[in-house]
């Protein structure tokens, strides 16, 4: 017996000596690149949830380790980085095109096997599925979409005039859903009735609030733990809610047969009629297709709330940038009242655009971008990223780099945007929608403003 509790001990230490050896190149990375190491097992995941709001604790230790550092999440090495030149060689990398495993898994699990959760040469058939519903005359389509639901925003900002205070991030992430969801699955998906008593979008809420949980603590992604945690009871249900929206929808389309000649091309490159066609012809399973669609919902409602409540914010806490854009309204709309707007109005909106760019700029929707290292990687100053190293590009203090956008990169100035000062930056050094092959899908929406 005591021989046997000897050979357990003893297989225990040498498997405990592989592992740490396997390693062994994350480990004589951190000689070279500093950072925090955290606690054992845990990392720095605890600090990370405990400030995953404040990103001043972040900018701590940029300037205590400087704009490139190693740190651990759990047990997975993370490589964090603000610098340009760095961020260039990431996402320019073809070994560094997929997202960690780790982020892949937490989207996975909790909203399915969409684009943004594939890898290798999955991600690179499904991206090219993708593609056609975000080209240029799908976006144009709309149109009537964007001009209906500003009209119902600006009817409820009106309600709020002389009512003193009010946290407005709410209301504008409830409208973007309503954009979001229409655009990805149709305008009639605003007859379903938890749509209408506002369960979905709480339900969507909870999906990325399990999603960052899961990428941040990875071990939770353990069905046991979930379980033990309540975690898997929240994840079930987020998932019922999300296939009873649907299931239905889906079912009709797949009921009907387009009508080639009277049906637009842009209208048969909606999201839902691409993921439809698909699904007809075997290409993608339901629950790809309910993922496709449950996951552009997601990630398109938050950063589109999110990138309005920023600009608004910014032009009340600066009237003079304020009163600039409204006059470049009035000289594009000179009759007020009932309107809609075109396409030419938009690209009329000079000042406005640079506005918007600034505010992306300072405070970007998705503060980080994950990826996971294929094979190795050279930095271009000479550092090698070893295989299987999760990589986190810092958008947030990318934008904020001193050293790119000069000693008041934290003021906010839309002038930074006028031709003759853009032109000057690194051209990593502003990247709200990622950059390089894995650009975000939906970065042509900025061209439509």
């Amino acid at each position: 017996m005591m021989f046997s509790s000897q050979l357990w001990i003893a297989v225990g230490i040498l498997a405990w000596i592989y592992f740490l050896w396997s390693r062994r190149r994350f480990y004589l990375l951190m000689l070279r690149v500093k950072g925090p190491a955290g606690f054992p097992l845990l990392g720095i995941s605890i600090n990370y949830l405990w400030n995953k709001r404040n990103m001043a604790s972040r900018g701590k230790i940029f300037e205590k380790y400087g704009p490139t550092f190693l740190t651990w999440l759990g047990t997975v090495p993370v490589l964090t980085t603000c610098e340009p030149n760095v961020v260039q060689d990431i996402l320019l990398s073809p070994h560094c095109m997929d997202k960690s495993q780790a982020a892949c898994n937490a989207v996975t699990k909790t909203a399915g096997a969409g684009n943004l959760a594939l890898r290798g040469s999955q991600w690179v058939e499904r991206r090219k599925q993708m593609n056609p519903s975000f080209r240029h005359n799908v976006l144009i389509s709309f149109l009537p979409i964007f001009n209906e639901e500003a009209k119902i925003l600006l009817s409820l900002l009106d309600t709020f005039v002389g009512q003193g205070e009010r946290e407005m991030l709410p209301d504008l992430l409830n409208w973007s859903f309503r954009v979001a969801s229409q655009t990805t699955l149709g305008s009639n998906v605003k007859e379903n009735p938890n749509f209408i008593n506002g369960a979905l979008i709480k339900n969507f809420n909870t999906v990325l609030e399990l999603t960052t949980l899961s990428v941040v603590l990875p071990w939770i992604q353990n069905r046991t733990i979930a379980t033990l945690l309540g975690i898997e009871k929240k994840i079930t249900k987020a998932k019922f809610l999300m296939d009873e929206l649907m299931r239905p929808i889906i079912e009709e389309k797949m009921k009907n047969t387009p009508n080639e000649s009277q049906e637009s091309l842009p209208s048969r490159n909606t999201v839902i009629n691409r993921v439809v066609e698909f699904l007809k012809s075997g290409e993608l399973s339901y629950d790809d297709a309910k993922g496709e669609c449950g996951i552009i919902v997601a990630a398109g409602f938050e950063t589109t709330g999110i990138t309005v409540f920023s600009t608004l914010t910014f032009m009340a806490m600066f009237p003079e940038y304020q009163e600039a854009v409204f006059e470049e309204l009035k000289d594009v709309f000179p009759n007020g009242g009932d309107f809609d707007v075109s396409y030419e109005d938009l690209q009329k909106l000079v000042y406005l655009d640079r506005v918007l760019k600034e505010s992306m700029r300072l405070i970007p929707a998705v503060p980080l971008v994950p990826r996971e290292t294929s094979h190795d990687v050279r930095l271009s100053n000479g550092i090698v990223l070893p295989k299987g190293l999760a990589v986190s590009v810092d958008i947030f203090h990318t934008h904020r780099n001193k050293d790119a956008w000069g000693p008041e990169a934290d003021k906010f100035n839309p002038d930074n945007f006028l031709p003759e000062n853009i032109s000057k930056i690194h051209q990593y050094a502003f990247i709200p929608f990622s950059k390089g092959k894995r650009i975000c899908i939906g970065w042509l929406l900025i061209r439509c403003n």
